[in-house]
């Protein structure tokens, strides 16, 4: 069975090792609960306040964010953890200057996602802080609100009535709304918020259910709406997607017109939140997790508008089980490419001949540029079997050689021309199968270290 694992985000000050405290005071004796803390400062003082608790697991990942420099970090104390102690919950509280969003994806992505059951995430907001004025100006804590699947404004023995009040509007007022939002004093989290579990969307089926117009007056002028939903794990080919929206702002995928449509897509290219209004598309990140969905309204549909519709976002998907090949810059960017998308670049970038013929292949150097993962680094990691493995070398080297979607997977090929006066430190990277992911990084010994 997949372990439990919680996020416990919250900016500074929200109180999220008080709730990890109460919360072991309470379960420890029952549960083999594993704690991961990590701070921003070097010294652990969290992780000091936990490790009183004789019966819960603690590891700490002191000195940096777990959501760019300290990530290999986290990832070996996750693998240790998980082979010696076999905890039956996790709880993750990164750095109240962390990015949940990104931690999210890392326990999500293929590495983890057999092993780990990722509840709902958990954002702690201190009501004196004005979450609302927070909200508004501070993309971090912008991240952490939006990533939170439950919200819980702790922290209520300290604030006033009003503060208090405020800050349940703010959040019972966001939109798409929280699963649950909650009051608490001391961090003494209700139980119900470690033990909901992550409501799965109905599958490629209608979200918010179909919405005619009334039959007398029709007041709602013809318009007629539907809602399409996928979990989480699904992930639309991003330039496929875009294709579609191109083609529905266009007028060429349905006959009703278009009057507004609004999606939350998990992409090839990360979150993203596109709109058509007005008859612009226009596109943003998000730090939204929960599933991707898309509210689309037409005027005056045919019968088979929407069925169009939800085809051609299907067929957006990249399919079940498909490889993907993740480039990172190792500061946070990263794209993936599926053997489908890798195939339609050849539209954007010059193929090579690749080693034993038949599959597009391509400078990995040309890829990362195109795929705007471009950062000044001087290392390069060559991850294989979904995480479990890498190997790297430099980056002026690696970049020379070509990737391709082989049999099951990806291939990296080095050849001799390209490894000719650097054959001792690339000798590990001249070919390999079942790669799964590019990192740039720093060098060995620097600050960023590799793949666990």
């Amino acid at each position: 069975m997949k372990v439990p694992v919680h996020v416990l985000s919250g900016f500074l000050g929200a109180g999220k090792t008080t709730a990890v405290k109460d919360l072991l005071a309470r379960r420890a004796e029952r549960e083999r609960i594993a704690v991961v803390v990590n701070e921003f400062g070097t010294l652990g003082v969290d992780g000091a306040l936990l490790s009183d608790c004789a019966s819960c697991i603690l590891r700490e990942v002191p000195g940096g964010c777990v959501c760019c420099t300290a990530m290999a970090d986290l990832e070996a104390s996750l693998e240790e953890v998980s082979d010696l102690v076999a905890p039956t919950r996790f709880v993750l509280e990164p750095t109240g200057l962390a990015r949940p969003s990104e931690l999210v994806d890392l326990l999500r992505g293929p590495r983890w996602a057999t092993r780990f059951d990722v509840r709902p995430v958990i954002t702690l907001l201190d009501p004196q802080q004005d979450p609302r004025q927070a909200y508004a100006s501070s993309p971090l804590f912008r991240d952490q609100v939006d990533t939170g699947d439950i919200l819980v404004v702790n922290r209520c023995d300290l604030a006033s009535k009003a503060e208090i009040r405020a800050a349940k509007e703010f959040a019972n007022g966001l939109v798409p709304a929280k699963l649950l939002v909650v009051k608490a004093s001391r961090g003494a989290l209700p139980d119900a918020v470690w033990d909901l579990e992550r409501p799965a969307p109905p599958p490629g089926t209608t979200l918010l259910g179909t919405r005619h117009a009334h039959a007398h007056g029709d007041s709602l002028e013809g318009h007629v709406g539907r809602g399409i939903a996928h979990p989480p794990e699904r992930v639309y080919d991003a330039d496929l997607l875009l294709a579609v929206l191109r083609r529905l702002k266009g007028g060429a995928l349905t006959r009703g017109h278009v009057a507004r449509v609004k999606g939350l897509f998990h992409t090839t290219a990360g979150w993203c939140v596109h709109e058509i209004a007005g008859g612009r598309l226009t596109t943003a990140e998000t730090s939204w997790r929960r599933d991707s969905r898309v509210d689309v309204i037409l005027k005056a549909p045919d019968p088979g508008d929407f069925d169009a519709l939800e085809a051609a976002l299907k067929d957006a998907l990249v399919p079940r089980g498909a490889p993907l090949l993740v480039l990172e810059d190792g500061a946070g960017a990263a794209r993936a490419f599926d053997p489908r998308g890798f195939e339609a670049l050849a539209g954007a970038l010059s193929p090579v001949a690749p080693p034993e013929g038949g599959a597009r292949a391509f400078r990995l150097g040309d890829l990362l540029a195109h795929a705007g993962v471009a950062r000044a680094a001087d290392w390069m990691w060559l991850v294989m079997d979904f995480g479990l493995f890498g190997v790297g070398g430099p980056r002026h080297i690696l970049e020379k050689g070509v990737i391709f979607a082989g049999e099951g997977g990806f291939r990296y090929v080095l050849s001799d021309d390209a490894a000719r006066g650097a054959e001792d430190e690339v000798d590990a990277c001249r070919d390999l199968t079942n790669v799964c992911g590019v990192r740039l990084a720093e060098a060995p010994g620097a600050a960023e270290g590799a793949p666990a």
